[in-house]
């Protein structure tokens, strides 16, 4: 919560700092040049205190819904559909589309880039199967374990992981949290804005 009230104020003060711009820049043609403080200093601020304000509210935002907090992860074998290259160098990313196969549960289609060493990229050809975390309330965040472990070694090498439908791929939500900070940010500007002429 704390955040959340932070980038309220914070946008309150960017909208009284937009307010000293508008009145300075009225006085600048004055003979005594008035207005120079305000408008320099305004304009100054505005950008990093709404910068400031917007990272506070997301973070408050994701914090107040739990979208900050990431859950436990389980491990699950996954078979490889496809696989691309997608860097160079000794160590580069891999572009994986995974069926990924939880113990018990529905299997689903997923993506995930493995940073992959230019020796072990025959692990990573069409059709060979890894292990990968993921966690089961974001199954969109899949990380592949470079070394699966002792204990799956065999699973994933005897494991038959028939290919799960396109339909499957969960997609990661735009939650609603995001659409509503910009209406927060503009109220709260509005209002440092008004203060700024009613008070000075």
């Amino acid at each position: 919560m704390f955040l959340f009230w932070l980038g309220l104020v914070l946008w309150v003060l960017a909208g009284g700092e937009l307010g000293a711009v508008a009145v300075g820049a009225t006085k600048l043609g004055s003979p005594d040049a008035s207005g120079v403080v305000e408008f320099v200093v305004g304009i100054n601020l505005v950008p990093w205190t709404g910068l400031a304000g917007i990272g506070a509210l997301l973070g408050g935002q994701h914090k107040r819904l739990g979208l900050s907090a990431a859950g436990p992860t389980e491990a699950a074998a996954a078979r490889i559909e496809s696989s691309r290259a997608v860097g160079e160098g000794p160590n580069f990313p891999v572009e994986l589309d995974l069926t990924v196969a939880p113990e018990g549960k529905r299997a689903f289609r997923t993506n995930a880039r493995p940073s992959v060493n230019l020796m072990d990229l025959d692990r990573y050809r069409e059709g060979r199967n890894v292990v990968v975390d993921y966690d089961p309330h974001r199954p969109w965040e899949v990380t592949v374990r470079a070394d699966p472990g002792a204990e799956w070694v065999e699973r994933i090498a005897l494991a038959a992981i028939d290919t799960a439908p396109e339909e499957s791929r969960p997609k990661k939500p735009v939650h609603p949290a995001t659409k509503r900070t910009k209406w927060y940010a503009l109220a709260s500007t509005a209002v440092g804005f008004a203060l700024w002429f009613v008070v000075f």
